[in-house]
Order: structure tokens, then sequence, then C-alpha cells
């Protein structure tokens, strides 16, 4: 079972762009698949994921997609926030409370003009 220093490790990892976010899922997999059987039996089900997709608004082309495992999302949205303006009207503690809760489906979707932007989270 990987600890949370490994899991920080990989995620560290890219956010300095040394593996790209596929790599970054296959070796979080390979960390969860360590898990002993009585572990997985509490979880209930496997991971869920959080899709995260930003399209360009002129192109409709995607300028990021990436799939980020439940367990780590906390960690992501700490990470996200640093690079939200402060004058953001996103509530992040909402969003949160959202995932906690189980919800599923599209928890947010921002259109923003200025950047040329269209963000979407969902939680499947």
């Amino acid at each position: 079972m990987g600890t949370p220093e490994e899991r920080l490790r990989i995620l560290k990892m890219l956010e300095e762009g040394t593996i790209t976010a596929d790599e970054a899922t296959r070796l979080l997999q390979a960390l969860g698949a360590g898990r002993s059987p009585a572990a997985r039996a509490t979880a209930g089900r496997e991971p869920r994921w959080l899709r995260v997709r930003i399209t360009d608004i002129n192109t409709q082309e995607n300028k990021v997609s990436i799939n980020i495992p439940m367990g780590l999302v906390r960690t992501g949205i700490r990470m996200g926030m640093r690079f939200v303006p402060s004058d953001s009207e996103i509530d992040y503690q909402e969003l949160m409370d959202a995932i906690q809760n189980g919800e599923t489906g599209k928890l947010l979707e921002i259109v923003d003009q200025e950047q040329g932007e269209h963000v979407e989270i969902w939680a499947e």
C-alpha cells in the first residue's frame, strides 16, 4: 500500500511536469493495487474519479483534461487553489462538501470570457 508521502511525491512530479497526468494516474493506481483485501472491503467499492476539463472557447480544443482519483482530490484542490485569483467567486468548501457527500455528475462549470476558457469539473 502506498504511503501518503509516496502519493504526494507523485503529485509533485506531476505539478513539476516531470511526468504526465496519465503516468501519474498509472503510478497512483499501482500504489492503490497494493491495498490489502481488508482495506478494499472497508472501502466498499473501487475509487471514483474527479474529472477536470478546460476547453478553449474559440477553438473548442481541450487545454487540460485530467482525471484524479477521489482519494487524492483534497490534495489536488489544495494545489489548484494556489492558481485561482483572489477575487474568484468559486466556493471551494461547497465543492469539497459535494465530493464528500458522494455527489456525482457536473459539480462546477465556469466560462471565463477574459481568459477564453470553459472549465468543467465532474465526479464519476
